[in-house]
């Protein structure tokens, strides 16, 4: 397939076009139309306590399902949108140019600084490092379970729509005080499960890393 050039010089994440606000219906919209909202700490925090009354033990499983279920859509949004402004499909776009859009998203978003890692992707693992993760920084007394379980289930989610195929994700390490940033690695599903069967509580991104590499495809 070809490249055009549109991608090198079209940019679709320019401060000034990419959010607008309507001041007459008091919303706030994406350059494609997309309806964006704010959400404070304080809802994120209400949301999660109400979440952790009503599922208990099971509530990690829940928040990490409804991102997943979420990250689909999304993807699907992402999908549609960069592929109309770039005339071309974005499931075709370069993967550092794919990359440079998502990163673009997650910071315009204010969902933090991603990067994404592929020294193991012909072994079918790729991880990701997030700073300035929604969660990580108003949950960091809470050690029930890992602190982004939803912004979890949403890469798993965004990343099994672009890639054509089932992935899933586990949160290999929680920021702390802002001196490392959150980490997910993303896999087949069946390898993730296999490595939570195994038990990851306590142990680092490198030896959750070295398990999932490990584990038989």
């Amino acid at each position: 397939m070809t490249i055009t050039a549109d991608l090198e010089f079209k940019t679709y994440y320019v401060e000034k076009l990419y959010i607008t606000a309507n001041v007459e219906t008091g919303m706030i919209y994406n350059r494609s139309g997309r309806r964006m909202i704010a959400l404070t700490n304080d809802f994120l925090i209400g949301m999660h306590r109400a979440l952790e009354k009503e599922c208990g033990d099971k509530v990690e499983k829940v928040l990490h399902h409804c991102g997943r279920k979420w990250g689909v859509n999304f993807g699907k949004g992402l999908d549609a949108e960069w592929s109309q402004f770039y005339e071309q499909p974005a499931k075709d776009f370069p993967l550092a140019f794919f990359q440079g859009l998502l990163m673009q998203e997650f910071g315009h978003n204010g969902w933090g600084i991603l990067q994404m890692h592929y020294e193991h992707m012909d072994k079918g693992v790729v991880w990701l490092s997030l700073r300035g993760a929604i969660m990580a920084d108003i949950r960091s007394d809470n050690g029930k379970y890992p602190a982004d379980a939803l912004t979890g289930g949403i890469l798993a989610g965004l990343f099994t729509h672009f890639l054509g195929r089932d992935v899933d994700s586990i949160q290999s390490h929680v920021a702390d005080a802002c001196t490392k940033p959150s980490c997910f690695i993303l896999s087949d599903p069946k390898r993730i499960e296999s490595v939570q069967n195994a038990g990851t509580v306590g142990k680092s991104h490198q030896q959750i890393l070295d398990m999932l590499l490990a584990s038989a495809l």
